[in-house]
């Protein structure tokens, strides 16, 4: 009929004018804050999905493995194969974990950053810190569920097939509420927002403090700001130290308390803190540092460049 035809005729104008619109137009018709989430979202799960055996051997060193972490990785090494054994254990997870919860993190920081600072400065440190705090709190929430799942399938790859397969039984034994998304997060909505301080506001706080003294790289045509290379890595090298050492208390806490099944750590954080501080020392806190830092120093250095690079193809300023 005439009028499906002038339909199609429409939509098909409408294609072809979004395929011919200049790439600074079609980013332009997304909203900036959803480039920011997609930008923090895909750059973190990247990385992550290239460290996750590192995240493997450090989560079961932390819930209690007697070995070493280097004993760890040799032994799932040859009884597995590096894929089985290393890789493959809550990959999925993984990824939509960092998708939710550094898409939250990093995604929304610019926003709150700008948000809780003067308008007529620059943000400071502590401005920079609470945006981190905030964001990093919230997005341990979102993201509660799949790291519950992730841990899971970390420290007991033999119990369960698949992602689905791991939310499926928890949810049967634990309930959706109480097994996945209040699960641990009396650990892990704190560790994400100290993580997130000792992560983003690391970063930014630094790469602010060194882009005054650091040869500056020419403006974008939009006139937008741009770093050298070389500042985001140095600020990256100094995020990695600094991140691991804040968060390793919480991510241990986080580790233990959802790879419990509730019997261990009825309470959560504050069993899981006072049980590792009494039987074990205040050093238990710090279990897993080495292999942590193994993941989180790569991890940073290979996130903020590539998180910069990205918000750059899609149209934004850096970070």
């Amino acid at each position: 009929s005439n009028t499906a035809t002038a339909s199609a005729t429409a939509a098909a104008g409408s294609a072809w004018q979004l395929a011919t619109m200049p790439r600074n137009e079609m980013l332009d018709c997304v909203p900036e804050v959803v480039r920011d989430v997609i930008a923090g979202g895909v750059s973190t799960a990247f990385v992550t999905a290239i460290l996750n055996p590192v995240d493997v051997v450090k989560t079961r060193r932390q819930v209690g493995i007697p070995r070493s972490a280097r004993a760890e990785a040799l032994a799932c090494w040859r009884e597995h194969g590096a894929w089985r054994g290393l890789w493959k254990p809550g990959l999925t997870a993984t990824v939509v974990r960092e998708m939710l919860y550094s898409g939250c993190t990093k995604g929304f920081y610019p926003l709150a950053r700008d948000a809780v600072a003067p308008r007529d400065r620059e943000p400071g440190l502590l401005h920079r810190a609470l945006a981190a705090s905030l964001t990093g709190f919230g997005g341990s929430i979102c993201a509660n569920g799949t790291d519950v799942v992730k841990i899971r399938l970390f420290s007991q790859p033999d119990r369960y097939t698949s992602l689905m397969a791991a939310a499926t039984e928890i949810i049967k034994a634990e309930g959706v509420v109480r097994g996945l998304l209040i699960r641990g997060v009396s650990a892990s909505a704190p560790r994400g927002a100290a993580i997130a301080i000792g992560e983003v506001t690391t970063y930014d706080h630094t790469k602010a403090t060194l882009r005054r003294y650091w040869p500056a790289a020419p403006e974008t045509q939009a006139g937008k700001r741009r770093d050298p290379f070389s500042l985001h890595v140095v600020a990256s090298l100094i995020t990695g130290v600094i991140a691991t050492t804040v968060a390793q208390p919480f991510d241990t806490i986080k580790s233990c308390v959802m790879a419990d099944d509730g019997h261990r750590y009825p309470r959560g954080f504050v069993d899981a803190i006072t049980k590792l501080v009494r039987e074990e020392g205040p050093m238990s806190l710090f279990r897993g540092w080495f292999p942590a830092y193994c993941r989180l120093g790569p991890h940073a250095i290979l996130t903020f460049p590539l998180l910069e690079k990205l918000r750059e193809v899609l149209g934004l300023e850096h970070f």
